[in-house]
This record gives structure tokens, sequence and C-alpha cells, in this order.
């Protein structure tokens, strides 16, 4: 008899789990069917320069930069492009059965910072494209950003079952969606929301520019008012050559009678946007006191520029004597001169001018006083063929930039005589 009462007992407790069990199984495959793929708020972006080779490596000129920051050369440009799940084709690597809404909104931003370490924004537009040059040419520290959003929807349920509820019952997002009304045999409510991606990328871009450099040479006769000192005669130069950026301020040659420049600077402006392998300078010379006799005028031209192949700054060099197109500066016995220079610096798009020490020597380098604020040379030492006997002299000047840019002068300093007969009364 137990047997029995125990063989029944066994028997009731199958049947109600073998009704129940079926009933667990369907509401769990209803409820997984039923349940859209969540959407994330944002994916990820990857932000980087296309023509990527031409970048500096890490530490480039022993310069630290922030981790990531891409380092550039002026005037070359940077090509910019990004790639996100955002902007694929489809939607499915954002969420299962996951499709968008329409195409992306893509923003491109990019900053520069100030001397005060500020970043203030130099473009923001709405491109929808995946890529932007950005027009980063000039030197300075950048940082450029990328953001993307698009609308991405996702439908869940089965076959069959109703649709519409409310939001908490469709997950219980403000921006949820139904099925269409009346579309009771369509898919379950899903998810309608922005998913936005975006990265920020800092671009160092290097100074490869010599700086540009004025020399004025004045002379304290006749009715020439000349400058009190050195320091007075920079004064004049300094607001000329950043309102000029550099370039002559003027090319006429009377325009020069009251003192006599070399100019040296990066040029005309097809010439300014050279990349920095290719870059030269012009050499511009106006004033009474490049020949022999002290005729006035003005002429320019095209100089090399030889750049560092591993640290790619560049170096100008001036070089005058008697086999050069620039043979030298002449100025008269027993006449007081003056020598300035100034120079500006293309790092900081010439927007101050700094100054540059000038100084004649003879042919060992040694340093020849002045008299006073001036210079006064009493001997005649040129024609060279009948003063063989009296000293070379040369003058010389040198710019650098805090990038390592260099521009050099060095030219004889021919000193005539007062019978000489210089045009336009300036030697009588």
């Amino acid at each position: 008899m137990k047997f029995w009462n125990r063989f029944w007992f066994v028997f009731a407790v199958m049947l109600v789990c073998a009704s129940v069990w079926p009933v667990y199984g369907q509401d769990a495959a209803a409820t997984e069917e039923e349940e859209a793929p969540a959407l994330p708020e944002s994916v990820d972006m990857s932000l980087g320069a296309v023509n990527s080779e031409m970048a500096m490596p890490e530490g480039f000129r022993g310069q630290e930069t922030e981790e990531g920051d891409l380092r550039w050369l002026e005037d070359v440009g940077i090509l910019m492009a990004e790639n996100s799940d955002l902007y694929n084709i489809d939607a499915n690597a954002i969420a299962e059965s996951a499709s968008f809404e329409g195409p992306p909104n893509i923003n491109w931003e990019v900053k520069k910072e100030d001397e005060n370490g500020n970043l203030n924004t130099e473009s923001s537009e709405n491109t929808n494209v995946a890529s932007n040059p950005c027009n980063i040419t000039d030197p300075g520290y950048y940082q450029v950003h990328n953001g993307g959003a698009r609308q991405v929807s996702t439908a869940g349920g089965a076959e069959g079952d109703a649709v519409g509820g409310t939001e908490e019952e469709a997950g219980g997002s403000a921006t949820a969606s139904t099925g269409a009304e009346g579309d009771e045999g369509g898919a379950a409510s899903g998810q309608t929301s922005t998913v936005t991606a975006q990265q920020r990328v800092g671009i160092q871009v290097y100074d490869c520019t010599s700086p540009d450099v004025w020399i004025a040479f004045q002379e304290g006769a006749g009715n020439i008012n000349m400058a009190a000192s050195e320091e007075a005669l920079k004064a004049q130069m300094v607001g000329k050559i950043i309102e000029n950026l550099g370039k002559p301020f003027s090319t006429d040659a009377k325009d020069f009678e009251d003192a006599s420049y070399i100019f040296i600077e990066e040029g005309k402006d097809d010439e300014r946007n050279s990349i920095p392998w290719e870059k030269t300078a012009r050499l511009s010379i106006a004033g009474t006191l490049f020949n022999e006799r002290g005729a006035p005028k003005y002429e320019s031209g095209k100089l090399a520029s030889a750049i560092d192949k591993k640290e790619y700054t560049n170096h100008v060099s001036v070089i005058g004597g008697e086999d050069k197109s620039l043979k030298g500066v002449f100025v008269r016995r027993n006449v007081p001169f003056i020598i300035a220079a100034v120079s500006t610096d293309n790092g900081n798009k010439r927007a101050s001018a700094g100054e540059v020490e000038v100084k004649i020597v003879d042919a060992n380098d040694k340093e020849v006083e002045r008299d006073g604020d001036a210079y006064l040379f009493r001997v005649p030492n040129y024609p060279r063929s009948e003063y063989k006997d009296q000293p070379d002299y040369y003058f010389t000047t040198q710019a650098a930039d805090k990038d390592g840019n260099l521009t050099t002068i060095r030219m004889p300093l021919y000193i005539v005589n007062t019978q000489a007969a210089f045009e336009g009364g300036r030697n009588q």
C-alpha cells in the first residue's frame, strides 16, 4: 500500500511540473523579443591627420607636447579626418537591428592658443563631412575638435504581438516611439534617440621661416637730420616693419634719401606660402649707399634659404663682396653715420619687433669702436686697389627666432674719399 501511495504522489508532482514549465518558457521568450536593443548615448571616435607621414616625431626640436598631440610644419597644411560608427552606412555596429533616421550632423572647430595660454576659436562650422583641411598653416598651438550627432532608432518585439502602451512599458524613455497606429500585427515599440561622437586633438605647428630683418644706415651730413642714436633709429623702424609685415615700406628710391635700407624678408605673397624645404627669402636694397657713386637706387631679388633636414629650420645668409650682386655698403670719409637693425618673427605673425645687434668688424672680427653714438672713419679704403694698406671692414648682424630659424648678413663696408663724385650733391 505504501508503495502505491508514493507512486501516485510522484506522478501528481510530474503532472504539475509538466503543465507549468512550458508557460514559463513562453513568457521568457516573449519578454526577450519585446525588449528593443538599448542605444548608447555616444560612440567612440578616432581623429587624426591624413598623410600623417609628414607629421614630426615626438620630441621634435626638443619640445615636449601633450600626449596624443600632433606635430606639424607650417605651410604644409593639415587634412584631418575622423572615423566613427556614427558615420557608417548602417547602424548595426551601434545596436542590433538599429537604423539611421537621417544623415549625421558634423561640426569642425579649430582653436588657437594665444600668448596668455587661452584657446580662442578661429573657425567653427557644420560641414557634415567627415574630413576637413582645417586651414592650419600658421605656426602656433591649436586644438581641432570634431563633434557628430545622428538620430538612431531601434525596433523590437515578436510578430503578432499588440503594440502600444505607455512610455514606461516601451522602455521608459521620453524619446521612445510605438508602432504605426492600426498596425496590430507590426513590430513592438522601439526607441529613437540622438547618439553622439566627439574627439579633440592638439596640434603644434612649427615655424620654418627665417626672421625678417631691416638694417638702416644713416649719415649725418648736409641737410640730413640724423637720428640722435642707434636706439632712436630703431624706434623709427619698429612700427614700419610691423605695419608692412616685414616687406619694404616703399619701392621708390626717392623715399630713401634720409637713410639707406637693407630689407631681408620672406618675400612676395606668392613666395610666403612655400613649403619649408622650398622656402626662399627676398633681399631688397634702397638708398644711396650701395654703390661708390652714391646714386639712389632700389633693387630687389630672391635669395636661397638653406633648410636643416633634421630640424626643418631655415637659414638665410647674405654675403656681399666684389664678386657679388651686392658689393657692399659705401660710406664717406669724415662723415658720421649710425646703423640700426630690427627683426620681426613669422611665428607670431609679425605682431612685434625685436632688436638686433649690428657690429662693424675688421678682417679678424675685432669690433670697431664707435665715435660717441656714431661711427666715423677718417681714412678711405676704397678703391681697394688704391688703398691696399688700409684694413678691410665688414658690418655683420644676426637674427634668430625661438624656433631656431636664422638670418645672417656679412657685407664689406667701404670708406670712400669725400672728393668722390657722389650724385645728388651728397658729397659736396
